[in-house]
C-alpha cells in the first residue's frame, strides 16, 4: 500500500535530531560511536520516505534491518518497540491539514504493521533464546546428585520450550498441556507437593503462579493463528517469568531437604564442613538452572584465641555455640551456615542479589556485637569479621570453582581483619 504524507506533515517539527534525544537517548549512552552512527542512518531513512510518497513495504524493510541490527547488539524488544510507537505520536501530533483523522487512521494502521513486523523478528530470536537457555537449566539440574524436588522443575522447563517452539512454528497441533491440573508438573503440584510443603502460604503462592503459567499459555493458544506477535511476545515473557519465581522457590525448598540431609556439627548445630562441597555445587546448579545469583560468605569471630585464653575453652565453645544461633536468627530455612573449621564460618544464602546479601550478613555482624554471653558470673562480648561476593553462574560447574571462590571471600575477609576487624567486606 502507498502512503504519502508529504503535503500533511510538518517536517520542521519531525526533526531527526530531536526524535534521537527525546526517544533514543538512553539507549545511546551505553553504545559505541559506530553503533550510534548506524542508528542514525536507519532513522535518516525512515525520516526521509515521511517526506515523499513511499510503499508500506519500504519502511517496513527499513525497520526489520533496524530490529536484526537491535538484535544483533542484545537490544531488548521493548527499546525499539518504545522508538516505534514514540515515532508513531511524534509524527501523529505533527500532521496538519483538512484530513487529518484520516491521516491519521494510515499512519495507525502503517505502524501496527511496522511493529508487529519487527514483534515477529524479535519472537523468533525470543523462543530460539528460551529453548536454549532451558537446554542449559536442564543439563545443570541433571549434573545434581540428588534432585529432589526439582526433579518436577525440569519437566516443567522441557513444557515451556514445548511451548516456545509451537509459538515459533505457530503450531497448534499437540499444544503443551493447557490444564493446569494435569500437565506433569500440576499433578504433582496437586498431589505429593501438598504434604511435602508445609508452608501452607508457599504452597498457595506455587499453586496461583501455575495457574497464572497456564492462563498465558491459554491466551498464546487462542491468538496463535492471528499474527499478534508482539501480544505473543509478551504472554511469552511472562510464562519465562512466571516459570523462574516457580523455579526459585522450589529450589529454595530443595535447600530445606539438603539442610536436613548432612551431618550436624556436634558443637554448634551448623552443618560440618564435609558438607561444604556437596551444599556449594547443588547451589551453584540450582542457582544457574533458575537464573539467581546466591551469596557465599566467610566469616571469622574476631580475637578468638584471646577469649579462650581469658576464659577459657569452655567459654570460646559457647561463644561458637552463640554466634551461629544468631545466624540461625537472620536467615531463611533454606540458607546455610556451615563451621569451616575452629572460629571460621561460611555462609550460602541462596536466590539473594548483594545489596540484600550485605543487609543479611551486615545485620547478623550486627546482632552477634550487640549480644552478651554470661559465662562464670562474667559477661563476654565479641564481634566477627566477614568476606563476601555475589556468585551469578554463568558456567557449567567444575570442581575447582569452590576453592576458587572460597580463596575469593577468605580475602576479602582477610582484607576486613586488616581494616579493623568488625566489619562486611564485599568484592
Amino acid at each position: 500500500m502507498k502512503y504519502d504524507f508529504s503535503k500533511v506533515l510538518n517536517t520542521d517539527g519531525v526533526a531527526l535530531q530531536d526524535f534521537i534525544d527525546s526517544y533514543t537517548s538512553c539507549v545511546i549512552v551505553a553504545d559505541e560511536d559506530d553503533r550510534i552512527q548506524k542508528r542514525l542512518e536507519y532513522y535518516k531513512k525512515i525520516f526521509k520516505l515521511f517526506e515523499e510518497e513511499f510503499e508500506s513495504s519500504d519502511l517496513t524493510k527499513i525497520f526489520r534491518e533496524l530490529a536484526l541490527f537491535k538484535i544483533s547488539n542484545d537490544i531488548p524488544y521493548i527499546i525499539i518497540s518504545n522508538e516505534i510507537y514514540s515515532l508513531k505520536n511524534l509524527l501523529i501530533s505533527n500532521i496538519q491539514g483538512e484530513d487529518i483523522n484520516l491521516d491519521i487512521i494510515n499512519i495507525l494502521t502503517l505502524f501496527r504493521e511496522i511493529n508487529n513486523q519487527v514483534a515477529q523478528i524479535y519472537l523468533i530470536k525470543y523462543t530460539d533464546r528460551l529453548t536454549s537457555i532451558n537446554a542449559v537449566r536442564r543439563n545443570s539440574l541433571s549434573d545434581l546428585v540428588e534432585k529432589n524436588i526439582m526433579r518436577h522443575y525440569e519437566a516443567h522447563l522441557v513444557w515451556l520450550s514445548d511451548l516456545a517452539n509451537h509459538i515459533k512454528d505457530k503450531n497448534r497441533t499437540n499444544f503443551p498441556q493447557l490444564d493446569e491440573k494435569i500437565c506433569t508438573f500440576g499433578k504433582w503440584l496437586n498431589g505429593e507437593a501438598k504434604q511435602l510443603i508445609q508452608n501452607n502460604s508457599k504452597y498457595n503462592a506455587l499453586k496461583k503462579a501455575h495457574i497464572n503459567l497456564h492462563l498465558f499459555a491459554k491466551k498464546i493458544f487462542n491468538i496463535l493463528d492471528k499474527e499478534e506477535y508482539h501480544i505473543l511476545i509478551t504472554y511469552l515473557e511472562k510464562c519465562e517469568l512466571i516459570s523462574l519465581s516457580i523455579g526459585t522457590e522450589l529450589a529454595l525448598l530443595d535447600n530445606i531437604l539438603i539442610n536436613k540431609k548432612f551431618a550436624k556439627d556436634s558443637l554448634t548445630g551448623a552443618l560440618n564442613r564435609q558438607a561444604l562441597r556437596s551444599v556449594f555445587e547443588s547451589q551453584y546448579e540450582l542457582s544457574h538452572a533458575t537464573s539467581n545469583p546466591f551469596i557465599l560468605a566467610m566469616c571469622d569471630l574476631d580475637f578468638f584465641k584471646n577469649i579462650n585464653d581469658s576464659y577459657g575453652h569452655i567459654a570460646g565453645d559457647k561463644l561458637l555455640t552463640l554466634f551461629v544461633k544468631t545466624v540461625k536468627r537472620h536467615i531463611r530455612n533454606s540458607d546455610v551456615i556451615i563451621r569451616y573449621g575452629g572460629e571460621e564460618f561460611v555462609i550460602i544464602l541462596p536466590s539473594i542479589h548483594k545489596e540484600k546479601g550485605y543487609e543479611v550478613i551486615n545485620k547478623i555482624r550486627q546482632s552477634f556485637e550487640e549480644t552478651v554471653l554470661t559465662f562464670d558470673g562474667q559477661d563476654i562480648q565479641a564481634t566477627v569479621s566477614f568476606g563476601m561476593m555475589e556468585i551469578e553462574p554463568e558456567y557449567s560447574f567444575k570442581k575447582s570453582f569452590i576453592d576458587d571462590y572460597i580463596m575469593i571471600v577468605d580475602k576479602k575477609l582477610y582484607t576486613a581483619k586488616e581494616m579493623g576487624r568488625n566489619r562486611v567486606e564485599v568484592l
